[in-house]
Order: structure tokens, then sequence, then C-alpha cells
């Protein structure tokens, strides 16, 4: 899927979750810098560690977005993964590589609720968890 058709396919999303280390998401937070529509289009998002069950004690968090705040973000990470030669390569292009890899995919296989019970996408960046297949 190219990254516009990717963009709007996000937009269309409710609520989605990220779950990865914090300092992968302290790196990698927008600071609305290389966003293109301008410091107004800034992310919005609930982070919040999670401290029970089997993910507890490992540092990660839940990351949670609207769709339109999705999109916002996955233009930050693309600009920042994906620099053009003319603005240099910023000190988090790997860590916003890294995210971006995990998430784009992820929402490339995103289907439509089958139920209203469904519950919300979570994407998971943890290398050391297996993914479900």
């Amino acid at each position: 899927m190219k990254h516009d058709d990717r963009l709007t396919k996000a937009a269309g999303i409710a609520r989605v979750t990220i779950v990865c280390s914090k300092d992968l998401w302290d790196e990698t937070k927008p600071d609305g810098k290389n966003i293109s529509n301008g410091p107004e289009n800034t992310v919005k998002a609930t982070v919040s560690a999670i401290s029970t069950g089997p993910r507890a004690d490992r540092g990660l968090v839940e990351v949670s977005m609207t769709g339109t705040n999705l999109v916002a973000y996955l233009k930050e990470l693309d600009a920042n993964a994906h620099p053009s030669s003319w603005n240099g390569t910023p000190g988090n292009a790997a860590a916003s590589r890294r995210v971006y890899d995990a998430v784009a995919p992820a929402i490339d296989r995103i289907k439509a609720a089958s139920s209203p019970d469904d519950p919300e996408p979570e994407i998971v960046i943890d290398d050391t968890i297996p993914e479900k297949v």
C-alpha cells in the first residue's frame, strides 16, 4: 500500500493503540516540526505505562490515539525515517524507521470491525515478543 493510501486508511480508524518501550515513544513522539500541515496539526495521544499482566516490568507504554492523530504521527515518522538529502538525517531516524515499519503493515492489515464489541487495533513494537501470525 502506498503512503498516501495508508494515511487515508488511518484517517478512518476510530482509535488505535501502539505498545512500545517508553524510550521508543519518547524518541519518536511528535513535536510538530516535520508535520507538513503546520503546528495546528499536532498529535494528541494518551500514554499510560503497562503495570499489570505479562507485559508489566518491561518498560512498555500504551499510546492510544485517534486515526486522525495517527495520520499526523505517520507523516512525522515518515519525514524523520526517510528524510530528503537536503534536510540531513535527524537523530531519531533509526527509531522513526522502526516505528514506521511496524505501524505501516499493521494499518495495511486492519479490516472492518465485525461487531461493535471488537477491540481497537493494537500494534506491539517489542522485538523480544514473538509476533502473532
